[in-house]
């Protein structure tokens, strides 16, 4: 009887392990892309050295960028924040997802200056870092600067909390606010300066990212269900290197992909979706590029399990029957609905 309990209990303590196993097999790096290169960028990853940075070039946990004097970087995560390094910045992108969850997701800036968009999720929050502050962002954009003694951080739109490390002095930093923190643990919040708030807006319409098109360069205009869209992908960000792309997609709920080869001219591809292919409320969709080194791209990486998606106007269907009470007046009942 003994030796049964020993054995059940191994067999147990068996389990238990290999379920924590499983649950650290399931978490993996974040990734992050650079979509947008300006000049002098490079990238470092923890077993290479620094080496040129190229649109598209992908980024995970533990990788390095770097931007020279008139240079500049912006790089876009799954959930489409995004960040823009302005010249003599250098970051460090850690973080770890589990599934399509984002677990934690850091910045560490030793020093520079980033203009920052980040999109509102329900737990997980954005970390920005220094040897000096920490900024925890949700749903926010802003920018954040480390010059070595001194921090600060603004607030165009959202709230932010902002912690000098040093000191430990805290507070929350609001719409149209700056907190500063210095190496000394000196710590305060005022009024932004106004050139900063127009220049954190303005710097949004980066790589015509204001212009209707979202972070993979897509734009789709306005679809409207069972009318034909129309899709132009921006391929600049390849500097000339794609030669052929297609559209994957399909309705939100929908198993297979439709395939939409696109004309490529230039450093732009365009096509037209079907209008029996547009359907409400979104389709889900991922980018196939061709490059001419015989490299094949996907945007977003992980496309045909976790694609991107795009909002879709529903058709306003009306049905008018005419009839009559039992006092012989005339009626007409009307049934809406959206399909």
């Amino acid at each position: 009887m003994t030796n049964k309990i020993i054995g059940l209990v191994v067999i147990i303590l068996l389990g238990v392990l290999s379920l924590g196993q499983v649950g650290k097999t399931d978490k993996k790096d974040i990734t992050a892309y650079i979509v947008k290169v300006v000049r002098d960028v490079n990238m470092k990853s923890p077993t290479k050295g620094w080496q040129k940075a190229i649109p598209l070039s992908t980024l995970k946990s533990g990788y390095e960028v770097k931007t020279e004097k008139g240079s500049l970087a912006m790089i876009s995560f799954a959930d489409q924040s995004k960040l823009i390094l302005r010249e003599k910045s250098i970051v460090t992108i850690k973080g770890e997802v589990k599934g399509k969850e984002i677990l934690s997701r850091n910045v560490h800036m030793d020093r520079g200056n980033m203009i920052f968009n980040v999109k509102k999720a329900e737990s997980e929050q954005f970390k920005f870092s220094s040897p000096i502050s920490v900024a925890s962002i949700r749903g926010t954009l802003g920018n954040y600067v480390s010059g070595g003694v001194l921090d600060s951080l603004t607030i165009a739109d959202g709230l932010a909390d902002f912690l000098n490390s040093i000191s430990g002095k805290k507070g929350t930093v609001g719409a149209g606010q700056t907190g500063v923190a210095d190496s000394s643990g000196n710590f305060k919040i005022g009024k932004a300066n106004r050139n900063i708030l127009n220049n954190i807006r303005q710097s949004q319409n980066l790589g015509g990212l204001g212009s209707g098109a979202d972070d993979n360069g897509v734009d789709f205009g306005h679809l409207k269900s069972r009318q034909t869209g129309s899709v132009r992908v921006d391929l600049s960000a390849f500097q000339g290197k794609a030669i052929a792309a297609s559209l994957l997609y399909r309705v939100e709920g929908e198993h297979m992909f439709n395939e939409l080869p696109l004309t490529v001219t230039g450093q732009t591809a365009t096509g037209k979706i079907p209008s029996n292919k547009v359907k409400y409320p979104k389709l889900e969709y991922y980018l196939s590029v061709k490059l001419n080194n015989g490299s094949t791209v996907l945007i977003p990486e992980n496309g045909p399990t976790d694609p991107a998606s795009v909002s879709v106007e529903a058709t306003r269907r009306e049905l008018r029957i005419p009839g009559q009470t039992g006092s012989l007046q005339k009626k007409v009942v009307v049934i809406r609905w959206n399909e």
